[in-house]
């Protein structure tokens, strides 16, 4: 893996708050859609998020009943109070309580900020509205919130009280995924991929933080997998790992020596002719010129013959291989 995607970068392409744009590249070819489903499936189902799972309403007993003064039913409240979306400092179980009292002969919104104060937990969409109340009836809720993975379905039999009312939840915080697969070329290398992946949340956890929990929690599930099948081999001494491991060490000593300390042609002291050359051929870094043939270098526009042979000489200085 270290050969296949050692030259791979992540990075922001546009988008702020809850939806932003990652280009992930350059991949080998046919990466590009093996790694978008992956990462794609890990942000909609194993992101970690927050979410109502229990519901009181002061005077009612089950989620078929109807409040005199209010503009829903409970059924109606309780499906609405799933779009309240919570951001939590605590790993354990959290209660909130919210009272509202009507006015006779007005409506009166009741909004997700109506819930009482809670150091450990903001709620992100306060203004959103959970029901109205038509008469000057006060209104009593307590909800429970639970942290949690992907979607819980709940059953009569998980009351926590008898006044309570079970409710299901759908915890994950990353509400959209989309992505593409586009060709890039690096060099002479034109089967690469490039994944452009969008991210978009519900406001209580970042895009880039949803990419950096998906990404670990691949990377914890794989290392776990790789413990797990070398039980598998019944021999030790098994030729193809070997093999693979000696590739993975050569890999390794290739990409520890590639790194190269960066030689932007803005700070190289280079001729004018030389430097507005380069810039043009969109060449900022002279390690971009690595695995080029001298026939190449000659062919940038806007070189001359003396031009030419300066570079080639700065190029040996600062030990850049050419073909």
């Amino acid at each position: 893996m270290i050969s296949l995607l050692k030259n791979s970068n992540i990075q922001k392409i546009k988008g702020q708050g809850n939806e932003c744009e990652f280009s992930i590249s350059p991949l080998p070819k046919g990466y590009g859609a093996t790694l978008g489903t992956v990462l794609r499936r890990t942000l909609l189902s194993s992101i970690p998020g927050y979410g109502i799972t229990s519901v009181k309403v002061n005077g009612v007993q089950h989620e078929y009943s109807v409040i005199e003064g209010l503009a829903d039913d409970v059924l109606t409240i309780l499906l609405s109070l799933k779009n309240i979306a919570f951001k939590v400092s605590v790993l354990e179980p959290v209660w909130l309580t919210l009272k509202k009292k009507g006015v006779k002969g007005k409506v009166v919104d009741v909004l997700a900020s109506d819930f009482e104060k809670n150091s450990v937990v903001e709620i992100v969409n306060p203004d959103y509205v959970i029901t109205k109340l038509t008469d000057d009836k006060e209104l009593e809720i307590s909800v429970k919130i639970e942290r949690g993975y992907g979607y819980l379905q709940q059953k009569s039999s998980d009351r926590d009280e008898v006044e309570s009312i079970p409710l299901d939840a759908y915890f994950c915080p990353v509400k959209l995924v989309n992505y593409n697969v586009n060709s890039v070329r690096v060099g002479k290398d034109t089967e690469l991929d490039e994944l452009v992946i969008n991210i978009r949340t519900n406001g209580t956890i970042s895009p880039e933080e949803s990419l950096v929990i998906a990404i670990d929690t691949l990377s914890e599930g794989f290392s776990h997998l790789k413990s797990l099948s070398k039980e598998l081999l019944v021999q030790n001494n098994s030729k193809a790992l070997e093999l693979n491991e000696k590739s993975k060490e050569e890999t390794l000593k290739e990409s520890l020596t590639d790194i190269r300390k960066p030689l932007p042609v803005s700070e190289m002291n280079l001729s004018t002719r030389i430097a507005n050359a380069l810039v043009k051929a969109g060449i900022d870094d002279l390690n971009k010129l690595s695995g080029m043939s001298e026939e190449e270098v000659a062919q940038i526009k806007g070189l001359g013959s003396k031009s030419y042979q300066e570079l080639l000489e700065i190029i040996r200085k600062n030990n850049i291989k050419l073909k």
